[in-house]
Order: C-alpha cells, then sequence, then structure tokens
C-alpha cells in the first residue's frame, strides 16, 4: 500500500509542474518580451531532456536502485522548480531543463517498477498512476491563472508552489525506505531466470517496440502541444483568458475517466487495437471540431472529446510498456527506449506549433499538423496494440 501511495505521489510531480505553463504563459512571454517560438521552447525543452537522460535511467536504476534513482529524480525537480522561477531569464530555461531530468526518471521507471511489483495487477496500478498523472495535469492547468487574476499570485509564486508536493514526496520515499525493503537492482535480480530470462536480443532491434515507441511519441507531442498552447487557440477565437484557462482544466480532467477505465480494459484483452483505435477517434474529433468552430458551446465539446482522447492514448501509451514486454528487465529497457526516442519526437511540437504561428498569425496550419499526427498515432496504435511480446 505504501508503494502505490508513492507511485500516486510522484505522479503528481511528473505533470503538473508543467502543465501550469501554459495558462500563464503570456505573463512570462510580456515579462521578458520572449516570441511565441521562444515561448514554445519552454515545453519542448523537458521533452528534449526526457529524450537524452532516458537512455541512461535503466543502467542508472540497475546500480542504484529505482527508488534511490526515483529520489534522485524528485530532488532534480525540487532544485528545477526553484531556479525556474527565482534565477531569470536564463533560469527559466536552465531550471525547466533540471526539472525534465527529475521528470524523466520517473517517466521510465514507473512503469517498470509496476511491472516488477504488482505483475498481476498491471492493469488496476496503471489505472492508478495513469489517473494521478492527469489529476495532477488538471490541477496543473486549472489553478494557473486564478492564482495570478483572483489571488494575488505572480508567475513565479504560481509555478514554485509545486516544489512543496516534491519535498512531501521526498519525505514519503525516504519513509519507505527505513520501513521496507526497496526494490533490488536489477543486476541482483538477474539471477532469477524465470523473472528476467536468458540471452536476451537488444529493445532497440524489436520492431514492436518501435510501434510503441512511436505511439508514445506521437501521444506525447499532441498532449505537450496542446498543454502549451490551447490556452493560445482559444483565445484567438475572441475567448477571455479565464474562459481558456477553464478549457485547459476540463481539457485534463476530461482525462480521468479514460485513464481510470482504459488500463483494467486493456489488461483484460490480449489485443488493443479496437480500443486504440476507438480512443483516438474521439481525440481527432475533437480537434477538428477546435478547428471549425468559433462558438464556446462546440469548443466546450471539442475540449471534452480532446480529454476524453488524450487520456485514453497516454493510458494506452504506459499499458504498452508493460502489456507488451515479457519481464521487468524488458518493461524498463522499453520504457527508457519509447521515452528517449519518442519523447525526441514529441518535443517538435510545441515549438513546431509557436513557429507555424508566427509564421502565418493563424492557429490553423498547427492544428491541422495535430490533425496529422492523430491519424499516424492511430497507425502507430494498430501495430502497437496487437497480441504480441518484444523478443526476450
Amino acid at each position: 500500500m505504501l508503494l502505490v501511495i508513492i507511485i500516486v505521489l510522484v505522479s503528481f510531480n511528473l505533470r503538473a509542474p508543467l502543465t501550469s505553463v501554459g495558462p500563464i504563459i503570456h505573463f512570462i512571454q510580456n515579462e521578458f518580451l520572449l516570441n511565441s517560438s521562444l515561448a514554445g521552447f519552454m515545453t519542448t525543452l523537458p521533452l528534449i531532456v526526457f529524450g537524452v537522460i532516458s537512455l541512461f535511467i535503466s543502467k542508472i536504476s540497475s546500480k542504484f536502485g529505482s527508488i534511490r534513482t526515483l529520489i534522485a529524480g524528485l530532488a532534480f525537480i525540487l532544485t528545477g522548480e526553484v531556479i525556474r522561477s527565482y534565477t531569470g531569464l536564463y533560469g527559466l530555461f536552465l531550471g525547466t531543463g533540471i526539472l525534465g531530468i527529475g521528470i524523466a526518471v520517473g517517466n521510465v521507471l514507473i512503469p517498470s517498477l509496476i511491472k516488477q511489483k504488482f505483475n498481476h495487477k498491471i492493469g488496476p496500478v496503471t489505472s492508478i498512476y495513469a489517473t494521478s498523472m492527469c489529476l495532477s495535469a488538471a490541477i496543473g492547468a486549472g489553478v494557473s491563472a486564478p492564482l495570478i487574476l483572483q489571488c494575488d499570485f505572480d508567475w513565479r509564486g504560481t509555478l514554485v508552489i509545486w516544489s512543496a508536493l516534491a519535498v512531501i514526496t521526498l519525505a514519503a520515499m525516504f519513509f519507505y525506505l527505513t520501513k521496507d525493503k526497496p526494490v533490488q537492482p536489477f543486476k541482483e535480480a538477474t539471477k532469477n531466470t524465470e523473472l528476467f530470462g536468458i540471452n536476451e536480443k537488444s529493445i532497440w532491434k524489436c520492431p514492436l517496440a518501435w510501434w510503441v515507441t512511436l505511439f508514445m511519441g506521437a501521444q506525447s507531442l499532441v498532449f505537450y502541444s496542446l498543454s502549451a498552447w490551447l490556452p493560445s487557440m482559444i483565445t484567438a477565437k475572441g475567448m477571455g483568458v479565464e474562459f481558456a484557462g477553464l478549457m485547459c482544466l476540463i481539457y485534463q480532467l476530461m482525462a480521468i475517466p479514460a485513464t481510470l477505465i482504459i488500463p483494467v480494459l486493456a489488461g483484460r484483452r490480449d489485443d488493443q487495437r479496437k480500443l486504440t483505435t476507438l480512443k483516438i477517434g474521439i481525440y481527432l474529433s475533437g480537434i477538428l471540431l477546435l478547428y471549425f468552430t468559433e462558438s464556446q458551446a462546440i469548443i466546450l465539446l471539442s475540449v471534452v472529446l480532446m480529454g476524453i482522447g488524450m487520456g485514453g492514448s497516454i493510458s494506452l501509451a504506459i499499458a504498452f510498456i508493460s502489456l507488451r514486454t515479457p519481464n521487468a528487465k524488458k518493461t524498463t529497457e522499453l520504457s527508457g527506449m519509447s521515452q528517449s526516442f519518442g519523447y525526441f519526437f514529441a518535443a517538435a511540437g510545441p515549438f513546431l506549433l509557436g513557429f507555424m504561428y508566427d509564421s502565418t498569425q493563424s492557429w490553423d496550419v498547427p492544428v491541422m499538423m495535430l490533425v496529422v499526427v492523430l491519424i499516424l498515432l492511430a497507425i502507430f496504435g494498430l501495430k502497437a496494440g496487437a497480441n504480441n511480446v518484444t523478443d526476450a
């Protein structure tokens, strides 16, 4: 039970510090005179860091253990949050990068921890993890603008407030180390050949692993692009800042029912292709509605559909990491691979959308780019959702 609580606490640190930026990005732009491309780079930078750091996390955790590596990751998150808020323009980007290092650790290790410690409950525990991430993302997106507009916070205070959550999580993890035996490093556990297998093939040579990686990257590109620019897309249609912030909150909140249900459904069946196609179809419908409408009611409907699609996509991406691997070691390797190459792919999203807007002074082209990515996501999902596992 304590380990489940830790997974929930860690998950809360993996999204809120990022989604809290989008609704207040214009305050940061105004202070530092940033154009949309540089503002988009604030969201892109953590994804680049995810891509680099994820390559090394499997080896680091095999030496020091999952819990100790997660503690180090939380320390990076805490440090990055403080530097981002209080050290000027250069610190804004430096802190964001340091924050990204810590988030990358959690992104990679939590799915493998679930596989290792909850192998017969992958669906329910993945559901708890994904739902916690979406809930924290929703809170992050939802409270940022009100803290500034109604509670007299500045943008610095609004962002640094999440450091308190990192402190609480670190305290819980140190308590776990004193009360329970930490997860053993993989180099010790590999004596158990039933768990890890022998004569293992590199995960990078497995076609199925690449489909899971592409699915992770495409859904991440859409998620982080919308987290960064959905408020701006909505205000460009003549809506107010508070309405746009509310839509960001709804986008994140509507993901929660999907993250509760989809991993459980995915874990109960060997083939997830129909489930994947349904969720992406809902996502695509929401994006298309956003493109064609300027009505508040239809914008609300589009955001609801996008939120449901986003929750289904992210929870399936996480579930695929465990469901498509035969053991915990392979899960860590696939998690590192999918979140490394996948986030490099996703990193282009927020920056490209900002660049396209600067070039055209319209959100039409950026939104249509997201439509194309969602179509590709459906193709990747048909491959990743097939009943198969990576080579042991």
